[in-house]
């Protein structure tokens, strides 16, 4: 599972605080790691990607240059099933 997953998972930096990572009730398509940096949220977990449900928060970079790992809902899925 541990070499699936760095197979997929793909580097995503954001340069600005106050930028809005996703919102609440967006579709859920891709799982975050937060590699660097910091953010505001009050729920975040994996269940709109698991459950196909909209996203439970909204999350906003708290300083600038965040930088996380994402891994696309086909590969997450995909991945879960092994």
């Amino acid at each position: 599972v541990k070499r699936e997953l760095a197979a997929v998972l793909m580097f995503e930096g954001h340069q600005r605080a106050g930028t809005v990572l996703f919102s609440q009730g967006d579709k859920g398509t891709s799982w975050y790691i937060i590699w660097k940096g910091s953010v505001n949220v009050v729920t975040h977990g994996k269940l709109a990607l698991v459950n196909d449900a909209p996203r439970a928060a909204t999350i906003l970079l708290r300083e600038d240059n965040c930088h996380f790992l994402r891994v696309d809902k086909h590969d997450f899925n995909r991945i879960l099933k092994v």
